[in-house]
């Protein structure tokens, strides 16, 4: 008898741990190395946008625009194959990032002050982290490293 008890009980463990750990499963997107290059590829083209805003090539902004709509789109499609609550969860956020990268990129055909454009685009990088927040940690890409091909030389 204390045998099935102590055998019930494990089973009641794993099921309650499995219950736990499955809504943590279900953010682990289908296509995880897609994602990641998408993660990747916004956060280069933020970088780019803080650059041209920085050396006051306002002109090359709507360009960085361009290319951050791509990025986006390439999120899209990596996480198409994804439950309907996670590519909703990602939609509603990657929007919201689009649209203040618009942001910035519209005013940069007014603005020429370095620093207003740089307030603007903080939020901006506010809006894209809180798309990458609905991804497991291993899937960001760090801000603070240079692209690959770039800035990398002499570095093993």
């Amino acid at each position: 008898m204390n045998g099935i008890r102590k055998g019930l009980a494990v089973v009641a463990c794993v099921g309650c741990s499995l219950a736990i750990a499955a809504p943590a499963l279900a953010q682990q997107p289908k296509s995880s190395e897609d994602v990641k290059t998408a993660l990747r590829l916004l956060v280069q083209v933020s970088n780019d946008f803080k650059r041209q805003i920085t050396n006051k090539n306002f002109a090359r902004v709507p360009h960085e625009y361009m290319e951050y709509t791509e990025a986006a789109d390439a999120l899209r499609m990596a996480v198409k194959d994804d439950p309907a609550d996670l590519k909703s969860k990602v939609e509603t956020r990657l929007k919201a990032a689009v649209a203040a990268y618009q942001k910035v990129s519209d005013m940069s055909a007014k603005e020429t002050d370095p620093d207003k454009l740089l307030a603007e685009h903080a939020k901006a990088v506010t809006a894209m982290n809180a798309v990458f927040d609905l991804f497991p940690a291993a899937l960001r890409p760090d801000p603070n490293l240079p692209p690959p091909g770039r800035g990398g030389r002499g570095r093993g």
